[in-house]
Formats: C-alpha cells, sequence, structure tokens
C-alpha cells in the first residue's frame, strides 16, 4: 500500500497562509474596535411635566413645552402672564420645539444625506435657524442638547454633545464614567 504524504488545505505555503490569517484578523478587530468606538449616540428619554401649583391656581394656561427624540433633547418655559395680552404663551415653545425637532432629524441623523449649506453646525445656528422659521408670538425659555455624531478631530469620529441654554432652564447630566455597573456622577 502505498503511503499519501500530507499536504496543507491551502494552495499557498504554510508560513504565507499564517501571515494572510495574521493580517485577515487584525483587520477585522480594528474594524470592530472602531465600530465600538464610533457607534452612533442616541437619546433613549422620556418627559414628564406638570404645571406648577401656583400657576394652576391663578389659572393660567400650562405654557412648557418638552422634546425627547434621537438626536435632540428640548426644555421651553413659556411665559404665562402672555394671556394677560390675549395671547396663548403655549404656542411659542411648542411650535419652537417641533421646528428643532425636525432641523435635527434631518442635520443629525447619522448617514443622512445632508448639503453642505444645511448641514449641523452646532445648537445656536439650530436654534436660530428654528425660531426664524416660526410663527408663533410669545416669549419663552429654551435649553437643547443636541447629539452630533459626526464631529471629525484628525480624521476620526468623536461623537459630542452640545447644550445650549436661554434663560433659567437647566440641565444635570449623569454619567456612568466606570463602566455600566458604576454609580452615576
Amino acid at each position: 500500500m502505498e503511503q499519501m504524504s500530507r499536504s496543507p488545505t491551502f494552495l499557498v505555503g504554510t508560513a504565507q497562509q499564517r501571515e494572510i490569517l495574521s493580517e485577515f484578523q487584525k483587520r477585522e478587530q480594528h474594524f470592530t474596535e472602531e465600530y465600538q468606538k464610533n457607534k452612533p449616540l442616541c437619546f433613549s428619554a422620556r418627559a414628564y411635566q406638570q404645571t406648577h401649583p401656583a400657576k394652576v391656581r391663578m389659572g393660567y394656561k400650562d405654557a412648557d413645552a418638552t422634546l425627547t427624540s434621537p438626536m435632540l433633547l428640548g426644555v421651553c418655559d413659556g411665559v404665562s402672564q402672555l394671556e394677560e395680552f390675549n395671547m396663548d404663551p403655549s404656542l411659542l415653545p411648542n411650535e419652537l420645539l417641533r421646528v428643532c425637532e425636525e432641523l435635527a432629524m434631518q442635520q443629525l441623523m447619522p448617514d443622512a444625506n445632508v448639503s453642505p449649506h444645511d448641514q449641523y453646525r452646532g445648537p445656536i445656528s439650530l436654534l436660530k435657524e428654528a425660531y426664524e422659521e416660526t410663527e408663533s408670538m410669545g416669549s419663552t425659555t429654551v435649553l437643547l442638547a443636541a447629539l452630533d455624531n459626526s464631529t471629525r478631530i484628525h480624521g476620526k469620529l468623536h461623537p459630542m454633545i452640545a447644550v445650549l441654554s436661554i434663560g433659567d432652564c437647566e440641565l444635570l447630566m449623569l454619567r456612568r464614567a466606570n463602566g455600566r455597573q458604576s454609580d452615576l456622577e
């Protein structure tokens, strides 16, 4: 009986096979790390609002508005006293946040095809553009928090959060700095 010698499965030499496999594994690991580092961030938020009891006693309409969307959070605190001038104080806060959300969904959604003129240029530009598109009269404070997944520093993606506050609205940002099981700081 003739004995068959064993040969590698691949037609290229063993050393070359190891090198090709090693390079392939490094490339795949690099892609995986890049995805993990730069996967798009989004808000997972809910809002609850309740009219201040003093405003309820005075008969004022709730003039506050909130926005929770994947790329933008917003709070507007309308001026209830505008009712004394026969104005609906809730119109501007609600319209302003609605337009902010429309613009944010166009400008901030990952992989969105946006012309250079319509690109996200920060929360100040977003709010200014939204305000210019509103028709309602009124007065409101504004707080916006925007997630920008398109910021590049030295060619690498670095998701950023930008916060804009006009008036007396405040934002408290809590994060787990030491992993998913750590305390909020």
